[in-house]
């Protein structure tokens, strides 16, 4: 921007100036007010920009390790979860006794070498058998794998570690990767993953899987729910940091959104396991302190809402709602390209209009979802809970509307809501409530 100011400075300075001196000096003092062109780029940016009071990465990094025993394996899906990880660990010096490993990385040769022979992860292959070299096809055609295949011991083959066919489906280095780790291993070191472990694992690694705090933890026999409730309701009481989670200011994208979300799918699935548990008490604890601590996940509000109905104390839930709304209503404000919060605003004013018997609020509800709809019509989030909201609304014409919009984007063809509505596939699915 700088240089375009001086390169419009010497135009108007020759243009309107040319020999007369005067007129070149009011030229260069008339156009250097657009120095000041900057500031307008800094008021538009810059609350997108300002990680003053963000501690949200660290905050979430640092739960995400503390979810972890010690000396464990924790397995990170991509960028977003494990980056943050990796700069408390070696900024910060934080839980090193983890180690991460990215399963994204982990399709790489070179990842999968550096974390044998520098990180000792349990590695039986050879660097022979691990590292990728160019090899002749046929005459004019190049391609690279390893010099040796490796006895994949969960399907019993020998390969190549390569993404090959196997069972109807293409198996990926990092699936073949996770199992010899996981049977390498053997029972050594606790191993751990920030999502569920991929299900088509010969290993049934996800009938092995604990969910407990912000990871899934491997145990070779696991409680009947797949939750250790005590260890989980430890961490989100008395041990995970929430500062800056709290804050509408503190700037948060879809992207980031969707990448914390996780802490309150993990805390409302253990409140439900506490409802099944007959815990009421432990149940509404966490929830009052999700709320506090973490307020725009909605579905929280929604559990204890329930909680309050089931007791008889319908002013006390439909408050909930009514706190939700405005707290929602904040974020949207200070977040306004976040369509999360749009969608989530749009879903608590009909409810919260259904239970006033407010039809404005209701029909402004309904506005919100479309706006945030129209705004990214290929959004799968956006369609589902707007289809919802339209189902629950007796607003049949705009469901085929919206699903005509949807299916505009030819990769959401597959889907089968969408299917369902157009008729089209055969699809016969009930359409799936919106989460």
């Amino acid at each position: 921007m700088g240089m375009g100011i001086s390169a419009v400075m010497m135009y108007l300075k020759d243009k309107i100036g040319g020999a007369n001196y005067s007129k070149q000096k009011l030229a260069v003092a008339v156009s250097s007010l657009l120095v000041l062109l900057p500031i307008v780029s800094l008021a538009h940016n810059y609350h997108a920009n300002d990680r003053s009071k963000n501690y949200i990465p660290y905050n979430y990094a640092a739960n995400l390790l503390d979810s972890c025993p010690k000396n464990a394996i924790l397995f990170t899906s991509g960028d977003n979860d494990t980056f943050p990880v990796w700069a408390i660990q070696e900024v910060y010096d934080y839980r090193k006794d983890v180690t991460v490993v990215n399963l994204s990385l982990l399709n790489t040769d070179w990842y999968v070498e550096q974390m044998k022979n520098r990180y000792h992860l349990p590695i039986s292959l050879s660097d022979e058998q691990i590292l990728w070299y160019p090899y002749e096809v046929r005459p004019g055609l190049m391609a690279s794998r390893p010099h040796k295949r490796f006895y994949d011991r969960p399907r019993k083959r020998m390969t190549y570690l390569q993404p090959s066919a196997f069972g109807g489906r293409v198996v990926k280095v990092q699936d073949m990767m996770v199992d010899e780790i996981v049977i390498e291993n053997n029972w050594k070191r606790p191993i751990c993953f920030s999502s569920p472990p991929y299900g088509e694992s010969p290993l049934n690694l996800r009938e092995h899987a604990t969910a407990v705090g912000l990871v899934y933890r491997l145990d070779k026999k696991p409680p009947s729910d797949f939750i250790d409730v005590d260890k989980g309701y430890d961490l989100f009481m008395n041990v995970f940091r929430y500062g800056g989670f709290e804050n509408s200011q503190v700037y948060r994208d879809e992207n980031a959104t969707g990448v914390f979300i996780g802490v309150g799918v993990n805390a409302v699935r253990l409140m439900d396991e506490l409802n099944k548990l007959k815990d009421s008490t432990r149940a509404k604890n966490l929830a009052e302190k999700m709320i506090k601590v973490y307020p725009e996940y909605w579905q929280t509000y929604i559990v204890l809402s329930d909680r309050y109905e089931k007791e008889g104390d319908i002013a006390k839930a439909t408050h909930l709602y009514q706190q939700l709304n405005d707290t929602l209503a904040a974020f949207a404000a200070s977040n306004p390209e976040n369509l999360f919060y749009e969608q989530d605003l749009g879903l608590v004013k009909t409810e919260l209009g259904k239970r006033e018997k407010n039809q404005a609020m209701i029909d402004e509800g309904i506005d919100l979802l479309w706006q945030a709809f129209d705004a990214n019509p290929n959004s799968n989030y956006a369609f589902r809970k707007l289809i919802t909201v339209l189902s629950r609304n007796g607003k049949y014409q705009d469901i085929r509307s919206a699903a005509q919009k949807f299916a505009e984007y030819k990769i959401n063809l597959k889907d089968p809501l969408l299917q369902q509505i157009l008729g089209i596939g055969n699809s016969k699915s009930p359409p799936p409530q919106s989460n």
